[in-house]
This record gives C-alpha cells, sequence and structure tokens, in this order.
C-alpha cells in the first residue's frame, strides 16, 4: 500500500535540472523489463526505480545465498533464502510505492519470454553469465520484437556496455556465435566479446575466473559501475537525450587502472584480427590450469606535468 504522503513529483525532483519535466514523465511511463536479478540485475532495478521508472518486469530464478552479499544488492543476512523477485520488487515499491512490478519466479524460459517482453520499451540483460542459452534467447526475443536490449558485465573494478538495436547488429553477430558450439566455447565467445581490450589483466589474479568450474570473481563496485552505465543508457534510449551508440560500438572502463576504451568494430568478433585475439585469449585460460600467472609490476605514476607559463 502507498503511504498517502508519497509524491512522485516531489521524489524526483532533484532528477530535474539533468532531466526535464517532459523527460521525467516518459521515465514515468515506460517499462523496463531486467532479466536475472543477481550482481548486475539487482544494482540496474535499485537505479532506475530512483530515476523513477514506472513499470517493472523483473525475472530470476533464485534465492539469495551467502556468497551473494559481497556484490548483490538485494542480498543481506536478514534475506537469506529469499526469492530474489519478491526481494527486489519489495525495493522498488520502497522507492517509488506507484510502481507496476511484474514478476516471473522462474526466470526467463522459452515458456514465458513473450509474456516477459510484452510491452517492454527497453530490455536490460542481468542473465547468470553461464546461463549462455538463455541470453541467447533473451537478445534472439528482443530483436524479433524490436525491443533495444542492453547487456553491461563487471570486469575485474571495472565494466562495459554494448547495446543492441533492433535494426542493428545481432547479439549472435557481434559475440561470432554458431547454434554448433558448446556452452563452453559460448562463454570464451561472449567473454572475449565483452572485454575485447582486456584492462583489468594487469591486476587479474589466476583464479578470478575459471570457466571449467564456473567461478568468477566480483566485486560491488564493478556492479554499482554496470548500474550507472544501465541508467544512463536507459535514460538516453528511453527519452532521446543524446546520441546512443549501439553495437557494434563498445564501452569500456577500468576504474583501478583509469583506462577507458571505446571501440568500433565494424563484423564484431566475427573478423579475421578478432578471431586470431580469441584464439590467443583461449590459450591463455586453458594455460592458467597449468602455469600460473605472473603478477605484473603497478602501473607507475604518471608523472607531474609542470604548468605552462603564461
Amino acid at each position: 500500500m502507498k503511504p498517502h504522503h508519497f509524491s512522485y513529483e516531489q521524489a524526483f525532483d532533484r532528477n530535474l535540472g539533468w532531466l526535464t519535466a517532459q523527460e521525467q514523465a516518459i521515465l514515468r511511463k515506460s517499462c523496463v523489463a531486467i532479466a536475472g536479478l543477481g550482481g548486475a540485475g539487482g544494482m540496474q532495478a535499485q537505479v532506475l526505480a530512483r530515476l523513477g521508472i514506472g513499470r517493472f518486469k523483473i525475472a530470476d530464478p533464485d534465492t539469495f545465498e551467502l556468497t551473494n552479499i559481497n556484490r548483490q544488492i538485494g542480498a543481506s543476512v536478514e534475506t537469506l533464502g529469499e526469492q530474489k523477485t519478491s526481494v527486489i520488487r519489495e525495493m522498488i515499491l520502497s522507492i517509488n510505492p506507484e510502481a507496476e512490478v511484474t514478476i516471473f519466479e522462474e526466470g526467463v524460459t522459452q515458456h514465458n519470454v513473450d509474456r516477459f517482453l510484452e510491452s517492454v520499451d527497453l530490455a536490460l540483460d542481468g542473465i547468470d553469465f553461464f546461463g549462455q542459452d538463455s541470453k541467447l534467447l533473451f537478445f534472439r526475443k528482443c530483436y524479433e520484437k524490436r525491443i533495444p536490449a542492453l547487456t553491461s558485465c563487471p570486469l575485474g573494478f571495472g565494466a562495459s556496455v554494448i547495446i543492441f538495436s533492433p535494426s542493428g547488429m545481432k547479439y549472435e553477430d557481434y559475440f561470432d556465435l554458431q547454434d554448433q558450439m558448446d556452452e563452453q566455447k559460448k562463454r570464451m565467445a561472449c567473454t572475449f566479446g565483452l572485454s575485447p581490450s582486456p584492462l583489468c589483466l594487469s591486476y587479474m589474479d589466476k583464479e578470478a575466473f575459471n570457466l571449467k568450474t564456473r567461478r568468477a570473481a566480483s566485486v560491488s563496485p564493478a556492479h554499482m559501475l554496470v548500474a550507472a552505465f544501465s541508467g544512463t543508457e536507459a535514460v538516453k534510449i528511453l527519452t532521446g537525450k543524446y546520441r546512443v551508440r549501439y553495437a557494434p560500438h563498445t564501452y569500456q572502463i577500468d576504474l583501478i587502472t583509469q583506462r577507458v576504451r571505446r571501440k568500433y568494430y565494424p563484423f564484431g568478433m566475427r573478423s579475421p584480427w578478432q578471431r586470431i585475439k580469441k584464439w590467443f585469449c583461449q590459450k591463455l585460460l586453458n594455460a592458467q590450469s597449468h602455469v600460473p600467472l605472473q603478477p605484473k609490476k603497478p602501473l607507475e605514476p604518471e608523472a607531474s606535468v609542470p604548468a605552462s607559463k603564461p
């Protein structure tokens, strides 16, 4: 039940100035689907709720576990064992009691994906990295229904973002995915496509990422950056506020090394050069179980530049 004193206009008044009143009204009417409510999806839901998005569809089949606490906004000692959809729904409504939130406790499946994406203006991918078949289903359906779809991935203490237009390059074409690939090869292709510039390698431990054991290290600042990416791009897509760079454009930031990469790959990861790089990365990952990665030297601090004379 919404409190009698709640006012949407007052709650989101501080958005105005960076958003116009007309843009805020568009966000209020918009419907965003978030597939997966782990580290990425939960943070995305909070940022979008605080931006004033009025309608949500959220999906996740899991409950919160102790190993989620380091990075998932809905995870706490009090919510262990609770359904992620229920917790995130209550979080959204605690921010905006007027929001419409439809939950899909079974996650996104072949049987419900059409209902999940019905009347949606924007779709966000928060599906577990190890569920590549579900991701492919999700993005194919978004393309079929002409819904812009965004994927943003935590990478060390950074993140990348790629946005797929319903009239542009397809998800499977950008990542160079083929139906005959097994799950592990699909994961490798997506890993490479999400981070074509491996900005976090200089401080990555060999245990950070292991495709075989299905373990990927992840820290909360990276997921907060994912949410910032997603919320900003959502505003641009929904309101037309600024130019959106769709795939095969990619954008990546690493906060530890303070490096930024914005790239354009006209053939996605299917170009001969990208396939060679992907082969090399696969070889490096395969060697991890035999030869530990040697940590690189810390980056040298940049020399100060004397001020120029007037």
